[in-house]
């Protein structure tokens, strides 16, 4: 949460209860869900962690900072490109789409290497993190990728990683996540440039509320069942 130590830690303590509810609900309901249902739990994480960024800031504890600001930046930079093609390749029922959205979350581990892997390794010269107008800025101009891709073409990439997925799979439930994402991002590119990664992060984590509300409604394997025998059949792509 990029405006306040207090904003950070109490929507973590909201996001961590909410996945374990969405977790427990994907177990009973449709198991192929729980990548899914884990987003709002790992978002919590994130957001706890950016809540000790902020500590550091405020006390001027810079092993406290650069330590918070990596596990922050893991999920930012690392986790969320690849878990969002991984979770669709777990819903999606089609198998072409299936083996499709599996190559593309192989293909995405490439983001590790390419941007948190760099900053794991030399954090001192490469990472500052600061407050900026409120909220976190977290710079980290010297990446070696800057110098073969831009900037805004690498986040279209990214972003592409992360929100296409979702947009792109069979199932209904991932289309609202997909463009959640893909709007949150826009905004915070274009309103938030400064402090683009953490404000993003923020945003997308508003959509922990969305998935307990799917989580809430998602039918029981029974029901769904009945639906699926009264759904006409359809190719496979």
């Amino acid at each position: 949460m990029c405006f306040s130590v207090e904003a950070s830690f109490a929507a973590g303590g909201v996001l961590v209860p909410a996945g374990i509810y969405c977790l427990g609900s994907a177990a009973r309901k449709k198991p192929t869900y729980l990548g899914l249902a884990s987003v709002p739990l790992f978002f919590g994480i994130q957001q706890i962690s950016e809540g000790f960024v902020w500590l550091g800031l405020n006390q001027h504890d810079d092993g406290l900072k650069q330590a918070a600001s990596l596990v922050f930046l893991f999920f930012a930079l690392a986790f969320w490109p690849f878990w969002f093609p991984v979770l669709t390749t777990l819903m999606e029922p089609r198998p072409a789409r299936k083996a499709f959205f599996a190559a593309l979350s192989v293909a995405t581990t490439a983001w590790f290497w390419v941007l948190f892997y760099p900053l794991l390794m030399d954090p001192n010269g490469l990472l500052e993190t600061q407050i900026e107008q409120s909220s976190i800025a977290y710079l980290y101009p010297g990446l070696a990728v800057y110098d073969y891709i831009d900037k805004p073409y690498l986040r279209m990439l990214y972003f592409s990683s992360v929100a296409l997925p979702p947009l792109l799979g069979s199932e209904q439930w991932g289309r609202i996540p997909g463009l959640v994402l893909g709007a949150s991002a826009l905004l915070a590119a274009v309103v938030y440039h400064y402090a683009f990664v953490s404000v993003w992060c923020f945003f997308a984590a508003v959509l922990a509320v969305y998935l307990c509300v799917v989580f809430f409604r998602l039918p029981s394997p029974a029901n769904e069942h009945v639906d699926t025998l009264a759904r006409p059949t359809s190719g496979t792509w």
